[in-house]
């Protein structure tokens, strides 16, 4: 008798799930709200369920409202360095955010051979590698880290791999899912002036087109090698020059921008960090090697100018990471820049530093730190090491968007 009544339970357990399974796959503002709350990659993966769920999930405008519900989650930082500095270590290593995956470990698709990050943005990733058995070109591919889908937007021979100064990708899917790849070559140039032009790819025509202004002369300050997106526009910053350029994809055309004016006192402060979170463009400055300063400059919506974001001050932190400050008789503090992103909060900023021997994350609201990792086997801590020098951080998150 139990027994029977075990099975009729367990059956009838069955029946209500079952109902409820159909209940939500009948209401179709039920499995959207469902859906919205998931995480990316499952997502991506339950595109193979039904016909039904393929066609939501791929629609342009469901990827566009789940941009806009999940705001750009930093999933982790992806660390890349040059081979020849690194030696026999991994080129990449990837840093848990918010205990995303496993710190050390990197996506899959990272992993093919003489891969070449061109830029990261908002989940796409553009790379580029030797075509196929003829080293005498380059392919270059744009990929969704989420899924590791690929697609090869471009083949050049090696003379113009050569001339090739910036692969920029301009990605925004809270806006559109589709997005551009910009190539900037150079012409000719002097010893003031490069002589470039622009080119333009669509994913959504799928057809690469020259910038409609021609050909830009720009002096040799502007450094190509640092691009970020950011409303509507791709932005090079030279650290070592302190200038900003930017390309503007409505106008089509190149500009310059002017860098926060800033007081100069004992210890002037440079900027090691130029990026994007959050929908704001931010720089890092600070004042080393002297003091533990810094100031989180911010970029006006309309490109009028700077304003200070915040200011704080780093030396607490020689406490818990004693590494980070020389003894006091040549006291020096030696930190870096690499990432600074926003927290679920509007006003909660936090910056990823690197230390003499580990990789640290700092709250700049309410002044807590972790520590992420050690400083990955290969990637050598320099004073200042800033963007552009021995290794490249890049924000990792995952998108919906198809290539």
């Amino acid at each position: 008798m139990a027994s029977e009544a075990r099975t009729r339970a367990r059956r009838r357990s069955c029946q209500a799930t079952d109902f409820g399974a159909t209940a939500v796959a009948s209401s179709v503002d039920l499995l959207l709200e469902i859906l919205m709350r998931l995480p990316a990659k499952p997502l991506l993966r339950f595109k193979c369920v039904s016909k039904q769920w393929y066609s939501i999930i791929s629609d342009p405008q469901f990827i566009i409202n789940y941009a806009q519900r999940n705001l750009k989650p930093l999933l982790g930082l992806l660390l890349s360095g040059r081979k020849e500095q690194l030696g026999p270590y991994p080129e990449f290593s990837f840093i848990s955010i918010g205990g995303y995956g496993k710190t050390g470990r990197v996506p899959k698709f990272l992993t093919i051979p003489k891969l070449e990050i061109q830029d990261f943005c908002n989940g796409l990733m553009c790379y580029s590698k030797p075509h196929m058995d003829a080293p005498q070109f380059t392919s270059y591919y744009v990929c969704n880290s989420a899924s590791g889908q690929s697609k090869r937007i471009r083949v050049l021979e090696s003379p113009s791999s050569k001339r090739l100064m910036a692969v920029n990708l301009a990605f925004d899917p809270s806006k559109s899912p589709f997005y551009n790849v910009i190539f900037v070559s150079e012409t000719s140039g002097s010893e003031l002036n490069h002589l470039i032009k622009i080119d333009i790819y669509s994913s959504k025509t799928q057809t690469w087109r020259p910038s409609t202004k021609g050909l830009f002369i720009v002096p040799h300050d502007v450094d190509f090698g640092n691009g970020v997106y950011w409303n509507g526009a791709i932005y090079w910053y030279h650290r070592k020059k302190n200038s900003l350029a930017y390309f503007d994809f409505e106008a089509d055309c190149l500009e310059r921008l002017q860098m926060p004016l800033v007081s100069q006192g004992s210890y002037p402060m440079s900027f090691d960090y130029f990026g994007e979170s959050g929908g704001h463009l931010h720089l890092v400055g600070t004042c080393r090697p002297g003091t533990s300063l810094f100031t989180v400059f911010e970029m006006e919506k309309d490109r009028s100018g700077w304003f200070v974001k915040c200011n704080g001050d780093l030396g607490a932190l020689a406490t818990t990471f004693p590494k980070m400050v020389t003894p006091r008789l040549s006291r020096r503090y030696l930190f870096s820049p690499v990432s600074l992103f926003r927290g679920e909060k509007e006003e909660e900023l936090s910056i990823v530093l690197t230390i003499p021997g580990s990789v640290v994350q700092y709250n700049t609201k309410d002044k807590t730190s972790k520590k992420l990792c050690d400083l990955p086997k290969g990637f050598i801590f320099n004073d200042f090491m800033g963007q552009g020098s021995r290794f490249k951080s890049h924000q990792y998150m995952e998108t919906l968007a198809s290539i």
